[in-house]
């Protein structure tokens, strides 16, 4: 087995490790812990992989003192994720399988929305954005996001319009200053922006540092970060390593009716399985 096939076997198994041991703290601990222990842990790990990549910090640093706005977008980067972990775990408690699903509509509608940007799709990936749309409209009635209440629903769509959001800052920064240098900033701005809102909230602190949950979903977290960067930027393309975690969200549906009893395991497959395949040509 060669380094490449390696890095995208470890991806696809952590990608479904850190949906398991996110649901198990949207569980067991309040969802406002989740931001304060991913941005540790995620800060962590770019402390410990520094002496690798500092060249991308200082590369990307410059970039930051040279346009200020790129800043700004990171900052408010880390706003957005802190909403949208808090608002991914208040879904995750009640559907871990709808929470995997918010991706396909998010990547569907981003398809669509970086076309009018500017982003030539051929036609195949015009089908599979549209296609994409219209799979998460029936999971929306017909899977198990049907089951949920109200605020269930809501904060479906919230996720949804907020991965739309994260990713078109991604576009923006990225092609500026990178990953590495987004990483940071945007984590320690959702560390702060954590910490300042839960002040007065201590045990919140406790919990996302010393939780056993917590510990074990920000490790999985970081690491699977980690993988999916350094593996996109040196090893293997990123068209083969999101194809690769499509494929570990498929596994994440089948997952959650064995081990939550959300819906199906056949009706499961059938939602992951059909949006592996019509996301494959936005991919490839």
């Amino acid at each position: 087995m060669t380094l490449a096939h390696a890095l995208l076997l470890a991806l696809f198994a952590l990608t479904i490790l850190k949906a398991l041991t996110l649901k198990l703290c949207s569980i067991k601990l309040d969802q406002r812990t989740a931001p304060v222990f991913i941005g540790v842990w995620v800060l962590a790990g770019l402390a410990a992989t520094w002496p690798f990549f500092h060249p991308l910090l200082s590369a990307g640093l410059h970039a930051l003192a040279e346009k200020p706005y790129l800043l700004v977008l990171c900052i408010l980067k880390g706003g957005l994720l802190y909403l949208t972990f808090v608002i991914g775990q208040e879904l995750m408690r009640d559907s871990l399988s709808s929470s995997n699903y918010v991706m396909p509509m998010a990547v569907g509608l981003i398809a669509i929305v970086n076309s009018t940007l500017g982003e030539h799709l051929h036609l195949s990936q015009w089908v599979s954005a549209l296609g994409l749309c219209a799979l998460t409209a029936g999971f929306f009635f017909k899977g198990h996001l049907s089951d949920l209440s109200r605020e269930g629903k809501l904060a479906y769509v919230k996720l949804v319009l907020l991965s739309v959001a994260l990713a078109g800052i991604d576009q923006t920064v990225i092609s500026h200053i990178n990953w590495y240098a987004l990483l940071l900033v945007s984590n320690i701005s959702m560390l702060s922006l954590s910490l300042i809102l839960n002040r007065t909230r201590r045990w919140i602190l406790r919990d996302a540092l010393f939780h056993r949950s917590a510990v074990f979903a920000g490790v999985f977290f970081t690491v699977t970060e980690l993988v999916k960067f350094y593996q996109q930027v040196t090893i293997n393309p990123v068209t083969v390593a999101l194809t690769v975690q499509s494929a570990a969200a498929a596994a994440v549906l089948v997952l959650s009716a064995l081990l939550w009893k959300e819906r199906t395991v056949k009706e499961q497959l059938f939602w992951g399985v059909l949006a592996f395949i019509v996301t494959l040509p936005l991919f490839l």
